[in-house]
């Protein structure tokens, strides 16, 4: 092989190394050291039963059937949410929670910062089942020892809707807005903490297009709580009927809670927040009007 042969091939080899070395150096990744991330934050959460008053507002002894609790505070925090285990959910960075119904329910709480999410869960332990005496709110939603039903009124707003608490402009129903299988659907609540919804074999199907849905309603339970509503009503909290279906009242994507704005013998006016389909509460807030059946 002569000289300059050999000069060509010397030659040929270091640019290739040179190459490659440049597109390594290229290809390198970047890094900046002087960016410090935050962390997800760390929380911890505590209860305790509340003090029960009587109507003077004495201390009398403790309530055990209602907690109070609270979070450890967390730099940064913007967004904190409650699971009672019970059906309600709080935004607040403590609050109180009423559990009428003895068992064990699982608390949880989860705090977010910019850097992440914090979470934290505690037992609830409720020792017995609170006994109310059948009247008031109580007496005239259920009918006590004489069984009442519910149904969707037939007059005009019966089913409203808009985007805040007590709103209606999205949606009212006119007079006789309901449908056939709408109409002979009936709710009843037991003074035991039973909530029966008979379909009579289908339901209104907000999810599909409004259409007659054939759908079997198990039995389910509730809670009243008294003062629990967005303005300090009664509230009523619906179970769900299942795993994959809500409890709901009179609309499909409506609850699974809903405040009594009004109720006598023959009346019961309630609003709620809408839901979709997986039971996460949306953006908006029924207003649903019933009669009592006869």
């Amino acid at each position: 092989m002569d000289t300059d042969m050999l000069k060509v091939i010397k030659f040929s080899s270091v640019t290739v190394v040179s190459a490659c070395a440049l597109i390594l150096s290229q290809c390198a990744p970047y890094e900046d050291e002087g960016i410090d991330l935050p962390g997800a934050p760390v929380t911890s959460i505590q209860w305790e039963f509340i003090d029960a008053l009587d109507s003077t507002g004495t201390v009398i002894g403790v309530d055990s059937n209602r907690i109070a609790v609270s979070a450890e505070a967390v730099e940064g925090a913007f967004l904190h949410l409650w699971d009672f285990g019970n059906g309600m959910t709080s935004d607040q960075p403590m609050d109180t929670a009423y559990y009428p119904v003895e068992g064990d329910y699982d608390v949880s709480y989860s705090v977010h910062t910019n850097g992440g999410m914090g979470q934290a869960s505690a037992m609830v332990s409720i020792a017995q089942t609170l006994e109310l005496p059948c009247e008031g709110t109580l007496a005239l939603l259920t009918g006590c020892d004489n069984q009442k039903s519910w149904k969707l009124s037939t007059e005009i707003g019966a089913v409203s809707v808009g985007p805040a608490p007590y709103s209606t402009e999205w949606y009212s129903s006119p007079p006789n807005g309901q449908t056939e299988f709408q109409d002979d659907d009936r709710y009843q609540f037991t003074e035991d903490g039973a909530y029966l919804y008979n379909n009579n074999g289908s339901t209104m199907n907000p999810f599909d297009g409004y259409v007659e849905t054939e759908l079997e309603i198990p039995p389910s339970t509730y809670f009243l709580t008294p003062g629990s509503g967005t303005s300090g009503e009664d509230q009523i909290n619906l179970a769900a009927f299942s795993e994959t279906l809500c409890g709901f009242m009179g609309i499909w994507d409506s609850g699974p809670y809903y405040d009594i704005i009004e109720i006598t013998e023959d009346r019961l006016v309630i609003h709620g927040p809408t839901q979709s389909g997986d039971c996460q509460q949306t953006d908006g807030w029924f207003t649903l009007i019933f009669t009592a059946a006869p």
